[in-house]
C-alpha cells in the first residue's frame, strides 16, 4: 500500500506540473551581440559631413542622455520583451547610433 502510494503521489506531482514552455523567438536573442561597432571620432565624423543620425539610448533610466535621442528602457525590447510596444519609425537612410 506504501508503494501505491507513494507511485500515486509521484504521478499527480507529474500531472499537476506546468508543461515545458517554448521560448518566445525574442527570448532567443543573445543579451550581449556581436554587432559592428563605431568609435567616437567616427560618429563625429559622420555628423561633421552631414550623414543623417539617430541616437537611440536603451538602457537603465538615467537623467542624462545625447541631446535629441531616443530613449528606449532596455525592459521593453529583446531579449526581455517583445518589443511591442516601441512604436517609432526610423527612415532607412539613417544611421542609427545605439548606446
Amino acid at each position: 500500500m506504501k508503494k501505491f502510494m507513494v507511485t500515486f503521489c509521484f504521478l499527480i506531482a507529474i500531472l499537476m506540473s506546468p508543461p515545458a514552455h517554448a521560448q518566445e523567438w525574442w527570448q532567443k536573442w543573445d543579451n550581449y551581440p556581436k554587432v559592428p561597432r563605431i568609435t567616437a571620432k567616427e560618429v563625429k565624423q559622420l555628423m561633421l559631413a552631414n550623414e543623417k543620425i539617430v541616437f537611440v539610448y536603451a538602457g537603465y533610466e538615467v537623467d542624462q542622455v545625447v541631446c535629441g535621442s531616443y530613449y528606449i528602457p532596455y525592459t521593453i525590447v529583446p531579449p526581455n520583451s517583445d518589443g511591442s510596444t516601441v512604436n517609432f519609425k526610423i527612415p532607412k537612410d539613417y544611421w542609427v547610433m545605439c548606446y
